[in-house]
């Protein structure tokens, strides 16, 4: 139980959506309601930490199959005048329209109740499909508007909404916008107002006495019903009035300006105000209720200003209002003149504040000074200078210019929709090959359409599975849209949808594709839960919002219900790719309806169960005795990137190693869900299995004595704080030792924890704003008025500089930064089409700001703690021993305590300290960022390795390396990088096939280098250095097998895994291969699930080379075609020619992966090689015809 939201007063941070709860609470609901989405959908997880609270107190919390049922509940309350509260997103708001229309038309004569919407608007579409402003629907709708605009007004406001809306008989829309809603701060609370009449305490109706003529909005009471809404609306104004929701504030008397705003437009307004110097010299008219307008209020502050600037987000309601309501005014003689009114226009037909997306206070400083400044020059003289830093600070946070991929979504690790993607998307690329559909289906390709559907699947439309998704009409229409075109197209059409859209609105799409023969496949994911908005309970799970048992219904029932059998239904696992891509194949082609069920569980619900189990175990036995993981060998990975093309799957990493880049698995985000290796692409991939006897052996402790506590600085007026990072990464609890921090020191205290598809590999960023006294601000920080950067992510770091996006936090004279310099790829980058350097991206923070400190804090956690996620408290250390919180170590110790489980305390507080050491001492922790062996150490290591690994000819092995490397550095110059990469290659082809085998490498390369040239960088050298290793490398089954059980390799897992083997712990091995043998002329490929001992065995047999001429006979006569070019290079004169040589001699770098991955690629090269020998004899008549080997 949350024992804030028992707080009867005094102060307690909530964020926005608890507010809600809250607020709820202590306005008397007796019913909650709602459907959940962003960016009010954390409602619901608030609700079920309060369960046992509301089911103590006979409140009821529902979730809604969808929002119009959810309306219709506020319907039915009011008829035992209850107060009820339905809480749904900006579209949802859409789907319940006709229920509210009915519902507030009704006139129930019930004062005590109260029928509350509140509605989640997002002004800058972060989270939602569309514009939408809710409301414009709510003034058709003939339904009030509130608009709060501090976080106490937030909570406070909804009880004066429930007694407005009681005593009027309206409903009553309750706006929060997104910032709001993510947002929060430290609020006073009241005592909760708990309902009479509710769960515990019931009444009974009488139906004699319910007023049938108010409630059955049916002709001809409907008309009577909307001749009572005047005296419904003046009633509801009066209360209003007596509440003082709507109040003028400033100077008193005549002005030249006059500004007017309501909700978060008005803590735009009042900041950017006092940024420019200029708060309390204009009257500003704060509207609370923003329809109806108090008419009389406005025409009273109207008279008295020459000018009125509507500050509004999105397109002109309060402006389109005020300018009717004065016109009005004017004509009837309530007021004399009317002011200019400007808004979305401003003077000489320049343009105003936008009408799409939103606002924040920097925007209205740059766009308002002018204004004020032709409007009222008077008072904004003496404020000029003031005014003219503020808006050169935002101009020159606009003016910086950055390039920096975009951090798409993708599936979680371990989603289960992944697999129905990855299935899907090979089955759509083959009914467009013609090949395979005439020799398989005998039938012309077929192009299949795939239409969107609300829902974690929505992340179809990002990469790796474009193609997944070509329309959205809405929640629940996916169906809809294909009916639409099905009768007029030849194409098969197919629909994901979610369990949670089928229950919402997507059952009727389905009877409707039946009752009108549509040719459709449903696809229903059936992950058991309401994943994309936070895992709220959905009706086929067997517990309601607040934890309580309810019957599970049965989505195969109810279709079987609505098609008997008339329709092709199946269930199925997707985990079985191959039975379920055979199902898919079949059914997608037959035509008609066809319901597929892919029933498997989110990836994060079994997640959760998962880590339970283990901390049950560790809390029990001290350790696991066995864990699972799934593993990538980077000298298998040939990085063809079909792994991550495939998945798209962020619990996949790039490693730099001597070969290049290599895929690995993220330890800390993957959860061996064996997605990556479904694909069977190549032998890299392994399974892992740890056990242990007892506990495993500490890691390294700090290394220096712990630092005495440092005095922290008092914020003398304000202080804002922008953190940065991505889902997983512990943004949200940075924030949250922030505020716990802040208040315990004594400040004001607000935030904004912007999530947006944070479990979904998106960014996550926050702002803590710290106060020494209460002042009205929007909970984000300004353009360039950061005092703290603390970059937990460096990519999503230098977003929140980038003039493209609406933060610019940064300032190079104010700002101090902290950043975790560690590479979290974007999915894009997993799949090699995007790319950054996080030293470009250093470099642009050190310029952007006026203190830095980069460390790859995540290599530091995981050389600590043995996972990447204690980064996060690490900086929070690091920044307050660089003294750049205004806090005390002693209250950053209490905030750790309350924001983390207890079970991991010691440890984040361990972390909390290591990381003042690394601010204090930052070079003894240079060391842990990754970094590459060089020359010396590779040279030593891998002569020791050869000794080792061969007892009979080890020793003469490793004198042969040193001699080759020896020969090859006394003829060649190389740089330090190069030498270390030759190092490593010359010992890869010694243990590939023996010492001569290297030095016909070793010859080779020397032949290319007499022929090159220094000046030339030793271009063509250098490309000869890398692709002839890689076309002599042949990864045979003998090599891999080498590759897979040698030293090196065990060393590293040991490391990663925390192994020591004298402490009893094993490390076991099931190797997933699929090897490719040649024999007789027919290639024979298996799946083998192999393990240690049988590749032992099988490196030892490389006579099957010579027994089996024809295996992989085509890279044999690759690397025969590539050493013929190798040998024909020549000291080329001329610079393209000598270009387009070293590119000829770069080709094989693109020919990477295995079996028939490989082969194209192979062919590619040599007729993209075709192609420069031609340019380059065309350039040079004289050169010798290369009459170069066919294969």
């Amino acid at each position: 139980m949350d024992k804030r939201f028992l707080k009867e007063d005094g102060m307690a941070p909530f964020t926005g959506n608890e507010l809600i709860l809250k607020g709820a609470l202590e306005g008397g609901a007796a019913l909650i309601t709602g459907y959940p989405g962003s960016p009010v959908s954390e409602v619901f997880d608030a609700v079920t930490r309060v369960s046992d609270l509301l089911v103590e107190k006979g409140i009821v919390a529902q979730m809604a199959n969808n929002e119009g049922l959810a309306a219709a509940r506020l319907n039915g309350a009011r008829l035992a005048d209850l107060r009820g509260v339905a809480i749904m997103k900006s579209v949802g708001m859409h789907v319940a329209a006709d229920a509210l229309a009915i519902g507030n038309l009704s006139e129930p004569q019930k004062p005590g109740g109260g029928a509350v919407v509140i509605v989640g608007d997002d002004p800058w579409n972060e989270t939602t499909q569309i514009n939408s402003d809710s409301r414009f629907l709510s003034l058709h709708l003939h339904m009030p508007v509130m608009e709060p605009a501090t976080f106490q007004e937030l909570k406070d406001w909804i009880k004066d909404a429930f007694e407005l809306s009681g005593a009027a008989d309206l409903y009553l829309t309750y706006v929060v916008t997104t910032n709001q809603a993510d947002g929060g701060g430290s609020v006073r609370c009241r005592p909760n107002l708990y309902p009479a009449l509710n769960h515990h305490q019931r009444t009974t109706l009488s139906s004699a006495q319910m007023p049938v003529e108010r409630m059955v909005m049916i002709p001809p009471h409907t008309s009577l019903r909307e001749a009572t809404l005047p005296a419904r609306f003046d009633r509801f104004l009066k209360g209003v009035r007596d509440r003082g929701l709507n109040r003028v504030e400033g100077p008193a008397g005549r002005a030249p300006l006059g500004f007017t705003a309501s909700g978060l437009s008005y803590c735009y307004l009042v900041q950017a105000l006092r940024d420019l110097g200029l708060e309390g010299r204009f009257p500003v008219l704060k509207w609370g209720v923003t329809y109806p307008l108090d008419e009389p209020l406005l025409t009273a502050f109207a008279a008295r200003v020459d000018h009125l600037l509507v500050v509004e987000e999105k397109r002109e309601f309060l402006e389109t209002q005020i300018i009717r309501a004065l016109q009005r005014a004017h004509q009837e003689g309530r007021l004399a003149r009317s002011p200019a009114i400007w808004g979305k226009k401003f003077p000489d037909d320049k343009d105003g504040l936008p009408s799409f997306r939103g606002l924040n206070s920097s925007m209205l400083v740059e766009r308002l000074a002018p204004v004020i400044e032709t409007l009222a020059p008077e008072v904004y003289g003496p404020s000029r200078k003031i005014s003219a830093g503020a808006v050169d600070r935002v101009r020159a946070a606009g003016e910086r210019k950055i390039s920096i991929p975009v951090r798409t979504p993708t599936f979680c690790p371990g989603c289960p929709h992944r697999d129905s993607s990855t299935v899907t998307k090979a089955l759509k690329k083959d009914f467009l090959d013609p090949a395979f559909m005439r020799s398989r289906h005998k039938s012309e390709p077929m192009d299949v359409i795939f239409h969107g559907e609300s829902g974690c699947h929505s992340m179809l439309q990002f990469e790796p599975n474009i193609g997944l998704m070509q329309d959205y009409s809405g929640m629940g229409l996916g169906g809809g849209t294909g009916s639409g075109i099905a009768p007029f197209i030849k194409n098969k059409q197919v629909v994901f949808l979610g369990d949670s859209t089928f229950f919402h609105s997507g059952m009727v799409a389905v009877s409707d594709s039946i009752k009108n023969h549509q040719d459709i496949t449903y696809i229903i994911l059936e992950n058991k839960t309401t994943a994309m908005t936070g895992h709220q309970p959905t009706p086929g799970t067997g517990e309601d919002v607040m934890d309580q048992k309810t019957f599970a219904q049965d989505i195969e029932q109810l279709v079987r219900g609505m098609a008997r059998d008339a329709v092709p239904l199946y269930r199925v696992n997707p985990a079985y790719r191959e039975s379920y891509r055979a199902l898919l194949e079949e059914v997608i082609l037959k035509d008609g309806v066809k319901v597929v069920i892919a029933d498997k569980e989110c990836g994060i619900t079994y997640q959760r169960r998962v880590r339970r189990e283990k901390k049950r175990v560790l809390r029990e036995q001290g350790y696991l005795p066995e864990e699972r993981f799934i593993n990538i060998t980077p000298e298998v990975c040939e990085f063809c990137l079909e792994c991550t093309n495939a998945t798209g799957c962020p619990g996949l990493a790039i490693e730099e190693t001597l070969h290049g880049p290599k895929i690995i698995t993220d330890k800390s985000l993957c959860v061996a869900d064996g997605a990556c290796v479904k694909g069977k692409v190549c032998p890299s991939f392994e399974e892992v299995i740890v056990r242990r006897e007892r506990p495993a052996g500490a890691l390294p402790g700090e290394s220096a004595t712990p630092l005495p506590s440092r005095p922290s600085h008092r914020v003398e007026d304000t202080w804002f704080c922008y953190t940065a990072g991505v889902g997983g990464m512990g943004s949200g609890v940075t924030t949250g030792i922030l505020v716990q921090a802040g208040l315990m020191e004594g400040y004001h205290v607000l935030f904004a924890d912007k999530k947006g598809l944070a479990i979904r590999n998106g960014g996550v960023y926050g702002h803590v704003i710290y106060s020494k006294t209460e002042k009205t601000f929007a909970p984000l920080v300004p353009y360039g008025r950061a005092d703290l950067l603390i970059g937990i992510d460096m990519l999503e770091a230098v977003r929140g500089l980038d003039p493209k996006v609406n933060l610019r936090v940064a300032s190079p004279d104010r700002t101090a930064a902290v950043v975790n310099t560690h590479k979290m790829p974007t999915v894009k980058t997993l799949l090699g089409k995007d790319d950054f350097s996080v030293l470009g991206l250093e470099t642009f923070l050190k310029a952007a700001t006026r203190d830095y400190l980069g460390l790859d804090f995540s290599a530091i956690s995981e050389t600590y703690f043995g996972n990447r996620l204690y980064a996060n408290v690490l900086l929070l250390g690091a920044a307050h021993e660089r003294g750049h919180l205004p806090v005390s170590v002693e209250n950053l110790r209490k905030a750790i305590g309350v924001m983390v489980p207890s079970q991991d305390r010691d440890e984040n507080l361990r972390a909390f300290e290591l990381g003042r050491q690394a601010a204090a001492r930052p070079e003894m922790f240079e060391s842990f960022a990754p970094h590459l062996p060089g020359f010396a150490e590779v040279l030593e290591d891998r002569a020791g390795l050869l000794q080792r690994a061969h007892p009979i000819v080890g020793s003469r092995w490793s004198r042969d390396y040193r001699r080759l490397m020896e020969e090859a550095l006394r003829w060649m110059d190389l740089p330090e990088a190069a030498r270390a990469r030759l190092a490593q290659y010359v010992y890869d082809l010694i243990q590939w096939g023996g010492p001569a085998y290297a030095s016909r490498y070793v010859t080779r390369l020397w032949g290319v280098y007499r022929k090159d040239q220094k000046e030339r960088g030793w271009q063509a050298t250098l490309a000869v250095l890398d692709n002839l290793h890689r076309v002599m490398a042949i990864k045979d089954e003998v090599y891999v097998a080498h590759l897979l059980t040698g030293e090196e390799k065990h060393r590293r897992d040991r490391a990663r895994y925390n192994v020591n083997e004298e402490r009893g712990d094993r490390l076991e091995y099931v190797h997933l291969n699929r090897p490719n043998f040649t024999v007789m002329g027919r290639n024979i490929q298996f799946d083998w699930r192999s393990r240690q001992w049988q590749l032992r065995l099988m490196k030892h047999l490389r006579f099957l080379r010579r027994l089996m001429p024809g295996w992989h006979a085509a890279e044999r006569s690759f690397l025969t075609w590539y050493e013929f070019l190798v040998d024909e290079f020549n000291l080329f004169a001329d610079d393209e020619t000598y270009r387009l040589y070293t590119e000829l001699l770069c080709l094989p770098a693109e020919v990477r992966g295995y079996r028939e991955i490989r082969a194209p690629k192979m062919d590619a090269a040599r007729q993209r090689a075709q192609a420069l020998l031609a340019r380059i004899r065309e350039r040079n008549a004289s050169l010798s015809p290369l009459a170069v080997p066919r294969p």
